[in-house]
């Protein structure tokens, strides 16, 4: 059984390695998946939210309905002028591993008490395609759900798996500074951006979020003048990105910001506009599930294979399914030896961890089904 489900997710994983598309066009990825999916008995949704997929089989009874969410969309790369895509995050890996679930977990409907759906979601490199599913009511039948993401050998070694990794909630903030233009020869007559923004810098530099739940806040962008040397610029655009592991915190600094630019532009005879740009909320897990992963990942991998928890500064989209609806929820950690990292072009992993991954989070599902 192994030996044949390594093959079919070795060769899945490199089918899929080779159509990469970006958020809310992968067109050549879905009808791969939807294909796949109907050969092994599945009844398949597609086009939801554009290009996602959805896979449901029924064993003895509809519930308990367990769900394993895959991302699959790619990064965006730009090098020497030209842009290119490339699966640099390990979607096509995810998608893979989704898959390899599927086939395992058909091949037993009969012992199945219950049922399982698998989500197979665009856009998650733009942090839109979770909230974009759950307005579409894929998580309406479904009481857990399960999801998963490989790891660098930093943080998890092949032949090792965390119950849960801990991502941070984030946001991106960009505003503008409307000054007021003036001869450099008379800064009097003017209200100068560049004044405006090193006094803001030193007031958000001045914010002590609590050291506990790992907050950061830093300007990103800076963006003033650009025409002749002699002008007080009067206008300039920023931008701050903000990371917590805690969404109260967030939304703390967030709303401590706000006074901020309000107090710093009147101060200088400025105005300071601002939006949040998109973001993901911080994880909330269910602790049985967590327990549960770290039973199914030593049942299968052995004893001692479940490390702690991963603390990770990143983002996940996957945490707008428990922020909008009421499921419970387990996030895994795959040991991939992923190198040199995330997002990198040339990223790699060990194509031993999908198999691994797909035969532990079969067992979960075992499990959950046995014990709702």
């Amino acid at each position: 059984m192994s030996y044949n489900i390594s093959n079919y997710i070795q060769k899945v994983q490199q089918d899929l390695h080779e159509i990469p598309e970006p958020a809310f066009h992968e067109f050549k990825t879905a009808a791969y998946i939807e294909k796949e999916l109907k050969s092994m008995g599945y009844t398949v949704h597609s086009c939801i939210a554009g290009t996602g997929v959805t896979a449901t089989l029924v064993g003895e009874c509809n519930h308990p309905c367990i769900a394993v969410r895959a991302d699959m969309d790619c990064i965006i790369h730009e090098a020497d002028g030209h842009v290119f895509y490339r699966h640099s995050c390990g979607h096509d890996a995810h998608s893979s591993i989704a898959l390899g679930v599927a086939k395992l977990v058909s091949e037993k409907k009969k012992e199945m008490n219950g049922s399982i759906k698998f989500i197979f979601q665009p856009a998650e490199e733009i942090m839109l395609g979770a909230k974009a599913m759950v307005n579409e009511g894929v998580l309406e039948d479904v009481e857990s759900l399960i999801g998963y993401h490989l790891r660098t050998a930093t943080e998890c070694p092949t032949g090792s798996m965390s119950p849960a990794l801990m991502h941070s909630a984030g946001t991106i903030l960009t505003g503008k500074i409307q000054g007021r233009a003036a001869h450099a020869g008379r800064p009097h007559l003017g209200v100068n951006v560049i004044d405006v923004f090193g006094a803001l810098i030193n007031s958000v530099n001045a914010i002590r979020p609590n050291p506990q739940t790992g907050t950061s806040i830093k300007f990103t962008n800076f963006s003033a003048g650009g025409g002749s040397f002699n002008v007080i610029p009067g206008s300039a655009s920023f931008a701050i990105d903000i990371r917590s592991r805690d969404n109260e915190e967030l939304k703390k600094v967030i709303e401590k910001l706000d006074r901020i630019f309000i107090h710093t532009g009147s101060m200088h005879d400025a105005y300071i506009t601002y939006q949040a740009e998109g973001g993901v909320p911080a994880p909330r897990y269910s602790k049985r599930l967590i327990e549960e992963a770290q039973f199914s990942i030593e049942s299968v991998l052995g004893e001692g294979k479940a490390i702690s928890p991963i603390l990770t500064p990143g983002g996940e989209d996957f945490h707008y399914y428990t922020e909008l609806t009421d499921v419970e929820a387990v996030y895994i950690g795959i040991g991939a030896n992923v190198s040199p990292g995330l997002h990198d072009p040339s990223m790699t992993f060990d194509r031993k961890s999908l198999v691994d991954a797909a035969l532990v989070i079969s067992h979960l599902v075992d499990q959950l089904h046995n014990k709702k």
